[in-house]
């Protein structure tokens, strides 16, 4: 400011720290003296650091220094009460929060902690009392302070509303303005630390963030009372309906889009005020709400307690009822085994008779079993090696007839093996029963073609009667190998040129399967063997061939399982029928 030889430089500025400026006041503002009826000439020099401070015209206004501070006052007395308010409140929420340690509570003392920072920012207060030597930190601090209320306030809606149960679409929708909010005030730390300058887009992204969060938590208030029908939320739409609008108001003025009036700048206050209020007594009510519920959930497990102790006392005097009765029981039942106790001494005394017995069969069979593997491959072994070392010196019908006994030997040390396998099997209880509705015709015409080489060596003719349509319940697999066991036997032990006749009829409620044949038969004391003991004795056949007995025992085990018995009578003149008998169901 230049007067004749009168100058006088003076200096403000948002990046000068608070006691460098020539008026030590938040606003852009110098004191100068002027003389009365004098011309003075104002020179002004911008020098615009960041982009946030350019502007195209700057309007200068030139008041009395008396008006100035009465202005100034006003503005620190009513924004002083507006602060304290929020200071007031966060306290009053903190302490609840203490009390009740409701997570609702924190976040919202958050978001009003966060609010308070900005508006102590907006109006002053930071670089005039908070940190007044940061002129730079006050020109960045917006970008941290406005997306961490933002953050504070999605979380308390989420909590506050229990969007996660609730709402859980609308919850995804939060969860991504959080991840913004973060972000935002990611960027804002990197560039206040950095000293970038992108304040102006800062501006225009933070407003525009903030506007969808204040959207988001009044329309997450609507949905969650008039869909959901949750109580609490009647509270959270009172509160927030005002200082939706009034924030997102001062937004628009912030980023250019409104006009700077009495509404856009205050109504964001007087919504806050209300909301504080308001929020008070929803929170009031629901710190009520839960206490009254614990109160009752209390009652209801001293009640429950109560039952639990009468039932408990009632059960002890039923057991004591129950516990005489049962004394007077056991004293008649030990009378009773006391009358038995001869009886179950015989009955064990015959079961280690039947148990000597099962023991010396059991030695019996393993004693066959080892040495009706052991011979047949030894045969084989001394045939193969006669064939392999000495075939010069032997002619072809030696040839062949070793080559016979080493495939007669191969037949039988497969069967042992195949019957074997099968007695394992139903002595682990590993074969399951699985009967079904089977066609006669086709088991017994699908088993005569198994045997039909057999047959065919020793010139024996089967010979088949039976119903095409009878019909048999039965296991297939059991059925197939009862049946092949008897064939085979019978064809064992038939001549060349002879017959065997296999006879199937239904005789009241059971299936009747014979097999005859006109063999060498056997005598009776032979019969009640095989039909008595555990493991049949081994004959050989008519044609040398050798058996096991284990066949006929495992097809015994089989006729059992189906509930059926085993005939075998001598038939008049020569040869031996064997008869099963199954139940039809």
């Amino acid at each position: 400011m230049i007067s004749g030889t009168d100058t006088q430089q003076l200096v403000t500025g948002s990046l000068l720290k608070l006691r460098e400026r020539s008026y030590p006041s938040n606003s852009n503002a110098v004191r100068f003296t002027m003389r009365k009826d004098s011309l003075y000439i104002i020179r002004l020099l911008n020098i615009p650091v960041y982009s946030l401070f350019k502007q195209g015209k700057i309007d200068i206004t030139i008041q009395p220094t008396t008006r100035f501070e009465q202005q100034d006052t006003a503005r620190l007395f009513w924004q002083g009460i507006f602060l304290g308010t929020i200071f007031v409140m966060a306290l009053y929420n903190l302490f609840i929060f203490y009390g009740v340690r409701d997570v609702s509570y924190l976040y919202y003392v958050l978001s009003i902690a966060g609010l308070g920072l900005y508006l102590g920012f907006y109006y002053g207060f930071g670089i005039e009392y908070l940190w007044p030597d940061f002129p730079r930190w006050d020109t960045f601090c917006y970008t941290i302070i406005v997306p961490f209320t933002n953050m504070a306030r999605l979380l308390f809606t989420r909590s506050y509303l229990s969007t996660t149960v609730h709402m859980p679409r609308l919850n995804r929708i939060i969860q991504v303005l959080m991840v913004a909010c973060g972000g935002l005030m990611l960027i804002g730390i990197i560039t206040f630390i950095g000293n970038v300058d992108i304040l102006n887009a800062m501006v225009t992204v933070v407003g525009l963030i903030g506007t969808l969060v204040l959207i988001l938590m009044l329309v997450a208030g609507l949905l969650a009372y008039y869909a959901d029908h949750y109580e609490p939320a009647r509270y959270f739409i009172t509160a927030n309906a005002l200082l939706v609008a009034g924030a997102i108001l001062f937004i628009l003025r912030e980023t250019g889009y409104a006009q700077d009036n009495f509404y856009t700048r205050y109504i964001v206050q007087v919504g806050f005020i209300i909301q504080v209020i308001v929020f008070a007594l929803g929170l009031a009510s629901r710190y009520n709400s839960t206490r009254v519920e614990l109160a009752q959930q209390r009652i209801e497990k001293e009640r429950l307690a109560l039952e639990s102790e009468r039932e408990k006392k009632a059960m002890i005097e039923q057991q004591k009822q129950e516990l005489q009765l049962q004394i007077e029981q056991q004293t008649q039942d030990l009378k009773m085994q006391n009358i038995t106790l001869e009886e179950t001494i015989s009955q064990l005394e015959e079961s280690r008779e039947k148990l000597s017995q099962l023991n010396s069969v059991k030695d019996k069979l393993f004693s066959i079993i080892s040495h009706d593997l052991r011979n047949p491959l030894a045969t084989m072994q001394s045939f193969l090696k006669l064939i392999t070392q000495h075939h010069e010196k032997l002619n072809e019908e030696e040839k062949k007839k070793m080559i016979r006994e080493a495939q007669g030997s191969l037949d039988y040390l497969n069967e042992l093996l195949y019957n074997l396998l099968q007695w394992s099997k139903s002595q682990m209880h590993m074969l399951e029963f699985k009967p079904e509705w089977l066609a006669v015709k086709t088991v017994i015409e699908k088993n005569i073609r198994l045997l039909y080489l057999q047959a065919y060596m020793k010139q024996v003719q089967i010979e088949t009667f039976f119903d095409d349509q009878l019909k048999i319940f039965a296991d297939k697999e059991m059925l197939d190998f009862i049946i092949r066991n008897l064939v085979s036997n019978a064809i064992k032990f038939s001549h060349k040129n002879s017959s065997i006749q296999i006879r199937v009829l239904q005789m009241n409620k059971n299936i009747l399967i014979s097999v005859s044949d006109e063999g060498v038969g056997m005598s009776t004391t032979t019969i009640e063997q095989l039909l008595q003991a555990n493991l049949g004795n081994s004959r050989r056949g008519t044609a040398k061939e050798r058996g096991t007995g284990l066949g006929l025992l495992i097809s015994k085990e089989f006729i059992n399982r189906h509930g059926g018995i085993l005939k075998i009578e001598q038939r008049k003149g020569k040869g031996s029928i064997f008869t099963v008998e199954l139940p039809c169901l």
